[in-house]
Formats: C-alpha cells, structure tokens, sequence
C-alpha cells in the first residue's frame, strides 16, 4: 500500500477540488460569485451578489498578471470561446495565491458573448508541491552525476550537469550551484 503523497500534493488529479464559482455578465459588465471569491478578490460578498465590475475585480490580480489576462478576457469575448488562465491574484484575508480560472462563453440571440460562467482552483498548494519535486530532482541528478563522474563517464556526467542547471534554473536560482570540474 502506497501512502498519500506529502504537503497534499495529488499529481493524478487533473484538477484539484473547485474553490469557487462565478458568472460574469458581460453587456452589464458584472460579475457575481460566491463568498469564496470575494475572500480571494478581496470584495464583500455582498459587492459579488449585487455584480462587480470587471475593472474592480482586476484590481485584484498581481501587476505583473494583469494585462496577460485582460488581453485573454479579451480575445475570449471576441473569439465566444473558452477562458483558462493561471494567474495570481493577492487579498488581505487569502494573501498572494495562484489560481487557475476556467469559464465558457454563452452567447445570447444576436450570437454576441452575454454571459461567461466560470470556477476557479487555488494553485498555490501545487507550487509549493512542484518547488518541493524539483528540490527531490535536483538532488536525484546531483548524486547521479557524481556517481557517474566518479566511474569515469564524462559524457553521462555532461548531460546530467545540464540537466542540474534547468532544474536549478526552474527553482528561481534558489539552490546553490554545485560545479563541475
């Protein structure tokens, strides 16, 4: 029997549980959603139950996010397609999470975008359990090397040095760089 993996990272889910629901009408420009929302948005829940506008909610999202994701909202309402976007977005009550939003456009009788119901997961977890693999990795490819350079394959030990190098560059520099001689 294999036991549950650590931090609760589930790597066979596709999608974690849903945190949240919305819709978005969007010939009014609102958006309502339920009070898990609102925590993330950091809106009243009563401001999600009488319509938010779009502008409010994106002041929510992380400067760095913001114009990737109106330019998404953007081309979703144009093309009357699907929205997926991973972005992070920071309150006062949930601090800076990743959330991955997910909607479908419905369009109304003339065939224009009316409405975008959607759900959000909170991502945050996943990084951290992600972060946490590639510190495993790191340290795998670390020893590999080693073994390999010490039984004198320099071309394995080459290849598993660059591959050090992306997950070190993946890990944001975090790690110290180990070199090889």
């Amino acid at each position: 029997m294999t036991s549950a993996p650590e931090h609760g990272c589930n790597i066979h889910m596709r999608y974690p549980p849903i945190d949240g629901f919305w819709t978005w009408d969007t010939k009014r420009d609102r958006f309502y959603g339920d009070a898990n929302l609102s925590d993330y948005f950091g809106l009243t829940p009563d401001e999600f139950s009488h319509g938010a506008s779009l502008e409010r909610c994106m002041q929510s999202i992380d400067q760095d996010d913001r114009s990737r994701v109106r330019l998404a909202i953007r081309k979703a309402v144009e093309w009357r397609s699907s929205f997926r976007e991973v972005y992070r977005i920071r309150s006062e009550k949930m601090g800076l999470r990743k959330i991955l939003a997910v909607g479908q456009c419905y369009v109304n009788g003339a065939g224009e975008a009316a409405l975008y119901p959607g759900w959000f997961v909170d991502l945050t977890n996943d990084v951290a359990c992600e972060k946490q693999a590639l510190r495993e990795i790191h340290n795998h490819v670390g020893q590999a090397k080693d073994i390999a350079r010490s039984i004198g394959h320099d071309l394995m030990s080459y290849l598993l040095d660059n591959i050090e190098e992306e997950v070190e560059q993946r890990l944001d520099g975090r790690l110290g760089r180990r070199r090889s001689s």
